[in-house]
């Protein structure tokens, strides 16, 4: 029987998600993040801020997540930044427990040349990939930065400056994809298979805008799919919750392009009451729970929604429920950052039109009104 651990600490670029699976599983939790929103700090038995996640600022993560266990023993769970902050894993004191995959699998998933090269030695396929800029490009291709996630980052080729940093993937145009699943090192669940909706790859901006589940695969590509899972699942002993980003082009060709090794935003397209945090603990050891069949039931949409000019939040605001990431009153929100996130489904709005513009910008005219 798995014990349960006394004490979980939630450490992410935003801990809010796993902060609530946490409480609503009945464990005490304890976040770092480098928000604080208000319905993280709502359930959070303790919070402390994280620096912005840059590489330089790693050593000051492991710090925090030092001082946030209080030298009491706890199990961690990671949320995003692991990308770019697996290294502190293996500076962590004995008394805190990671739940995930392991270091070395993680570092092979977060440096593109062990990536790539991983997928080639398994047949697997992918975009074509170079990792200099010393010849000329044929067709679109872009650049995207090592260790990074969430699309901000990616731009055009032609635009990018070598650097070690970054590394140039030919552009698949047509839909961009994932698929949540469970993985326990040996075998694997598929949870949802989901679209991603950047905000304008017309114009380069590949800032992730969306996602939404009930993305419908014909059989040939769930097995190209299941196939990628059970392979790398086993060659690189996969444990936890986590993605797997992929483009499907007009052809029906599948191409996968990462996995994020953590639990991910699209776990909000799961079911309400799916517990996040005990699937995690069970599968880093080795156990894949039984899992209900009709994950969701409903469609849902995760929109993220960006703030068009500088928002004050203002007091008192009649947040509607459909709102996360909540900003507490007085905060400053520049143009271009992420206001807050909400989660739809098909009792908010018309599933023929299925988005989050119309809500996005109503929210954003009460906050105006109400300032």
């Amino acid at each position: 029987m798995l014990e349960r651990p006394k004490l979980l600490l939630v450490v992410a670029q935003s801990g809010r998600m796993l902060a609530q699976s946490a409480a609503r599983e009945g464990y005490q939790v304890r976040v770092a993040d480098c928000f604080g929103d208000v319905d993280t700090l709502n359930v959070a038995d303790r919070y402390l801020k994280l620096p912005p996640p840059n590489k330089a600022n790693l050593h000051k993560w492991l710090q925090v997540i030092i001082r946030l266990s209080d030298d009491q023993p706890c199990c961690l769970i990671f949320g995003t930044g692991i990308e770019s902050f697996y290294p502190l894993l293996a500076e962590l004191p004995p008394h805190i427990s990671y739940i995930g995959s392991s270091l070395n699998s993680i570092e092979q998933l977060s440096t593109p040349t062990k990536w790539i090269g991983l997928l080639e030695n398994l047949g697997l396929p992918h975009p074509s990939t170079r990792f200099t800029k010393g010849q000329l490009f044929e067709g679109k291709w872009l650049a995207k930065s090592v260790g990074a996630w969430g699309g901000s980052h990616i731009i055009a080729a032609d635009s990018a400056t070598q650097n070690s940093d970054v590394y140039f993937q030919q552009q698949i145009e047509g839909i961009s994809a994932s698929v949540l699943f469970l993985a326990n090192g040996n075998d694997f669940r598929v949870l949802l298979f989901n679209r991603q909706f950047p905000v304008n790859p017309a114009i380069a901006d590949f800032s992730l805008q969306a996602i939404g589940n009930g993305l419908l695969l014909n059989e040939q590509q769930q097995h190209i799919i299941q196939d990628a899972l059970q392979k790398l699942t086993k060659h690189l002993g996969l444990s936890g919750l986590m993605s797997l980003d992929f483009m499907v082009d007009a052809a029906g060709e599948i191409f996968l392009l990462e996995i994020n090794p953590r639990p991910t935003a699209s776990c909000q397209l799961l079911a309400k009451d799916s517990p996040l945090i005990r699937w995690q603990l069970l599968s880093s050891a080795s156990h894949l729970p039984e899992i209900p069949i009709e994950l969701a039931s409903r469609k849902r949409l995760l929109w993220f929604c960006f703030a068009p000019h500088k928002i004050t939040i203002p007091a008192e605001f009649d947040w509607p429920d459909y709102c996360f990431d909540l900003s507490a009153a007085g905060s400053i929100i520049e143009a271009g950052d992420i206001l807050c996130s909400l989660l739809l489904e098909h009792n908010n709005a018309d599933p023929d039109h299925f988005d989050g513009h119309a809500f996005a910008n109503k929210l954003i005219e009460n906050l105006s009104v109400s300032a």
